[in-house]
């Protein structure tokens, strides 16, 4: 049995999150198990079918640089306690130096996940950068989601070398398939049969670009007057951006739909899917609105690596927002939606497939 130790903010509905549970779920469990070490006191959503795959949860406060002695007393507190794990998996990179060091101590390997890329200029990417420098020579083992997010993290050394690996978000595919009695069931529940539809999945963060968003829906509101836009998450931003539909006086026409543990079903009832990421690694949602035969009209700056069927659309952020509007409307309805399904089922982004290849990483780690 290999023991590993995720380290991670909060087990909740994010993207990153949503992979370590499709793993979770996949893995063999009789021979890898997992636990799990949050920086967050409440219950969170993944907490209970953690727990009912057999995981433990462990919480420390979380880390805010200011607390650095008293985060590292806790560490050292929890590490003193159990250091019987083969393998700590991180998966922020704020305080990584901190818990790598202290679990190395021990003699468990560590590994360091990059969950995103091109993080933009601010005092904190340029903090994540140095923390990055460090990582590179504490971590036994780097892993991107994509091989963007281990350059940006890692630089070409790390990521050209044989203690790198990019680890394919995979989605469990067969949920995501397209079924129009999904779609017509929903639609119907929602008051939405006649309009044109369209969503976005991610947390109310800078990243997500939910003001942009807005804009470009405002303005498509004067050729599709019977356009609708759902918002599927929640996050630190969600009161200013109901602030700005208010401002636009176009409220009844954004549904704020919350966390929903079921958006597979949702994506059926979508017509178009709209995802203006200022930066992101490799958005696992994109993976599954294209499952689900979705066209997807995105900034043209992310990874090239998500664009496995003819249904991404790219399109710059400097770019008017009447030229995001006529893309969406000019790739409405335009395709086979079960086609995705099949192009997904045979792609990296299967679960099946990928969840062999990081039990192979956990394996050939504690070789």
């Amino acid at each position: 049995m290999i023991r590993v130790l995720h380290v991670i903010g909060a087990m909740d509905r994010g993207g990153a999150e949503s992979m370590i549970m499709n793993f979770y779920r996949k893995i063999d469990r009789t021979k890898y198990s997992f636990d799990f070490l949050v920086h967050e006191d409440r219950e969170c959503d993944f907490d209970k079918e953690i727990k009912s795959l057999g995981g433990n949860i462990y919480r420390v406060p979380r880390y805010k640089i200011y607390n650095y002695s008293h985060y590292k007393k806790e560490i050292k507190k929890f590490f003193e306690q159990h250091h019987d794990y083969d393998i700590v998996h991180g998966h922020i990179c704020s305080c990584v130096n901190i818990y790598s060091s202290i679990a190395k101590k021990y003699g468990i390997k560590t590994i360091a996940h990059s969950h995103s890329s091109n993080f933009g200029i601010s005092l904190a990417t340029i903090f994540t950068k140095v923390v990055s420098f460090k990582t590179k020579f504490i971590d036994d083992y780097f892993i991107g989601c994509s091989k963007k997010a281990g350059l940006d993290r890692y630089g070409s050394k790390i990521v050209e070398s044989n203690r790198f690996d990019v680890l394919c978000n995979g989605i469990d595919v067969t949920k995501y398939r397209f079924d129009e009695m999904k779609r017509n069931e929903l639609r119907a529940k929602l008051g939405i049969e006649d309009k044109l539809v369209l969503g976005h999945v991610g947390r109310f963060t800078y990243a997500k670009n939910h003001e942009f968003l807005i804009e470009v829906f405002n303005e498509l509101q004067t050729v599709r007057p019977d356009s609708v836009l759902l918002l599927f998450g929640r996050g630190e931003l969600e009161e200013e951006v109901k602030e700005k539909i208010q401002s636009l006086n176009i409220q009844d026409k954004v549904r704020f739909m919350g966390v929903v543990p079921n958006v597979y079903d949702y994506l059926n009832a979508l017509d178009v899917f709209v995802f203006p990421s200022r930066f992101e690694g490799l958005p696992i949602v994109l993976i599954e609105a294209q499952a689900s035969g979705l066209c997807c009209v995105i900034n043209d700056s992310l990874t090239s690596e998500i664009d496995i069927t003819p249904y991404i659309h790219r399109l710059s952020l400097n770019e008017s927002k009447s030229k995001w509007v006529h893309k969406i409307l000019e790739v409405d309805n335009n395709n086979n939606r079960l086609k995705g399904y099949e192009l997904v089922k045979n792609s990296p982004f299967n679960i099946d497939k990928e969840v062999q290849h990081l039990q192979e990483i956990y394996d050939n780690l504690m070789k």
